[in-house]
């Protein structure tokens, strides 16, 4: 059979076939010399500590012939009774005039949630004020000032133990020059300061303190608008790396709160390289896309987990975050909701064959003083265990479960999702929480692709790319109409081959010069001309382009306006520069076509939509939605129109 083959290949095929076999023999070969001699080698044993088998593998599973029963109670008793740390953060209260109701139901957060868990720091990550009239006029309000002065600031007499770490979002932070209200009314009034120490440091577990570190991206001076995106300057960039770096050294845990997201802040240096100093980092700002893409948080390569927290305003939200070692959990609550259980830490054990010990730390909060705390796995696998209370919030249950040979290890993860916690309160009521059935406090529920890609991506070079493909498009096309007409001047032979219709609406754009010019202005003038000139923060002048923005006292980068480009494109580039290039097609089939009064239509509602742009700068002197500029591109697309 072999021998028949081999003459039915050719010659050429015989060569490649024996070199084939032979490299395939020799590789054969130089593995069994290689196996054999590494048999005989001294390989090292890998031998880690327990603590960074735990950070490893996030429990920690012995051997159960390491130590002795009594020794092992011993050290699971030891890692129960360890304290662990409590935060709650807080995010974009807006706190306006005319709410009396949305104000009333903070004062009760500040005046009872924060009485009854008794965290060592609150985190208020921005927008505490909504700084906002006729929804397009941005101005710091005196009044609603005022009503967080007295909302937070009279009333922290009552909680003297608790940090209220409140820091300015974009909303706190318009048409200002020094943040003069936020210094006059907030807690931390010292912020940006660097004659003060940076951080607030909280007892931690186990010895390891918390460090509070602030990243205010808030911009200086604060414009009246381009602040969707936040700033941090290099000297305050190497001030937070120096305490974040101080503080690893001492053995710290390093907690990051801010307002905007990491991907949201301009900045010379690597920003997320600056978080990844900490375990986290707690911020707002996008409202959890208004609900859509709630949860919203993701842990990047680094390892550092960003968290957004929905808002305050519409949805009473708040946050209760456990740092227990490196270890971070957290739960997030609607205001009322009690009681609030989070399972801080699971902790695996093996006992033997098949025999685990899961050890549970468990936060329980209530409204109500509890009296005991009872935990059982599912229905068919346990009794239930009562719940040993350390201090505070804390209490810790051992639950010991024997599996047959054939069954599945449970991991921590199954475990958390058929546990059950029953609260028992001194008024006799009983709430028990399950896992399945609604979630609460325990496992976090895991974020969707895109809300964990609106973490992930970097918001300023996305609209900055998005811009220049969209620009990009359009001014390749004109110039392939001029050309194109170049081509047909000079009777090139290719042309002919192109149908009438292409060669018509090439000449029509690019042949009147007039036309063409002006529509490369339309599309070009942004990204080059200036946006506006005139008053940006507190009657400081200055000049906004795509490129930068200039005001008296300072310069800032031109990141800032790229979201805004993007849009302006979007809303008014995009539709009429389709709308003239529809038009100048039709203009050759025929004067009377139908298409052309759903041109007229588009055309109209398109500037109708920069109408309110418009007024808002002409009546109320806002340029939040850059009605000087838009009023600018109107005119030249009503020319275009008319040519």
């Amino acid at each position: 059979m072999a021998r028949l083959w081999m003459r039915a290949i050719t010659p050429r095929g015989r060569r490649v076939y024996l070199a084939a076999a032979t490299a395939l023999c020799l590789a054969s070969a130089t593995l069994l010399v290689l196996r054999s001699w590494a048999a005989h080698l001294s390989l090292p044993i890998l031998d880690l500590t327990e603590e960074q088998y735990q950070a490893n593998n996030h429990y920690l599973e012995s051997s159960y012939l390491r130590y002795s029963k009594q020794e092992w109670e011993q050290r699971i008793e030891k890692e129960s009774a360890k304290k662990i740390t409590w935060l709650v953060q807080v995010s974009d209260l807006h706190l306006r005039t005319g709410a009396a109701e949305e104000v009333q139901y903070f004062q009760e957060f500040v005046d009872d949630v924060i009485m009854l868990l008794r965290p060592p720091a609150v985190l208020v990550t921005g927008d505490l004020t909504n700084s906002k009239t006729f929804g397009v006029k941005l101005a710091q309000l005196p009044q609603e000032w005022n009503l967080y002065q007295r909302s937070v600031k009279d009333r922290l007499t009552l909680h003297n133990t608790t940090h209220w770490l409140d820091l300015p979002g974009n909303h706190d932070n318009f048409d200002e020059v020094q943040h003069a209200h936020f210094k006059a009314h907030a807690i931390q009034s010292h912020l940006g300061n660097p004659k003060h120490r940076l951080g607030t440091t909280v007892p931690g577990s186990d010895g390891h303190n918390v460090t509070l570190l602030p990243i205010d991206a808030s911009l200086m001076p604060g414009i009246r608008a381009f602040n969707f995106l936040g700033y941090l300057s290099e000297q305050e960039y190497s001030r937070i790396q120096e305490a974040a770096i101080k503080a690893r050294a001492k053995g710290e845990v390093v907690v990051f709160y801010g307002h905007y997201p990491s991907n949201t802040i301009v900045s010379p240096r690597d920003v997320k390289k600056l978080l990844s100093l900490g375990v986290a980092y707690l911020c707002g700002h996008l409202h959890t896309a208004f609900g859509f893409l709630d949860p919203m948080w993701t842990r990047h390569s680094s390892g550092l987990l960003e968290v957004e927290l929905a808002d305050w305003y519409r949805n009473h939200r708040f946050r209760i975050l456990s740092v227990d070692n490196d270890r971070v959990n957290w739960v997030d609550v609607t205001h009322p909701s009690w009681p609030v259980v989070m399972v801080a830490r699971v902790q695996r054990y093996t006992m033997g064959h098949g025999a685990f010990r899961y050890m549970l730390r468990l936060l329980v909060f209530s409204n109500e003083e509890v009296l005991s705390v009872s935990v059982r796995v599912d229905d068919n696998l346990g009794h239930w265990i009562m719940c040993q209370h350390r201090s505070g919030p804390l209490y810790t249950a051992s639950v010991d479960i024997q599996l047959e040979a054939w069954d599945p290890q449970i991991s921590e993860k199954d475990f958390v999702k058929t546990l059950q916690v029953l609260v028992g309160n001194t008024s006799g009521s009983k709430s028990l929480l399950r896992m399945g059935m609604d979630g609460t406090g325990f496992e976090r529920p895991q974020p969707s692709l895109l809300a964990t890609s609106l973490l992930s991506v970097n918001f300023h070079d996305m609209f900055l790319f998005m811009y220049v493909m969209g620009i990009g498009s359009c001014c390749l096309l004109l110039f392939c109409c001029c050309l194109l007409l170049v081509m047909v001047r000079k009777q090139v032979r290719c042309v002919q081959m192109l149908p009438k219709k292409v060669i018509n609406i090439a000449s029509s754009l690019s042949h009147r010069q007039l036309v063409f010019t002006l529509l490369l202005v339309f599309l070009l003038y942004p990204s080059i001309g200036p946006w506006y000139i005139g008053p940006l923060a507190r009657e400081e002048f200055g000049a906004v382009f795509m490129w930068g923005i200039f005001v008296e006292s300072s310069t800032l980068p031109g990141q800032l306006t790229y979201p805004d480009a993007f849009f302006l494109w979007l809303t008014l580039q995009l539709p009429v520069f389709a709308i003239i290039f529809l038009k100048k097609m039709l203009s050759y089939e025929s004067a009377r076509h139908r298409c052309g009064k759903w041109l007229a239509v588009g055309m109209a509602v398109t500037l109708g939509g920069q109408v309110p742009g418009i007024l808002a700068w002409l009546i109320l002197d806002s340029i939040l939605l850059n009605g000087p500029l838009r009023l600018f591109l109107s005119l030249l697309a009503i020319v275009l129109w008319r040519l």
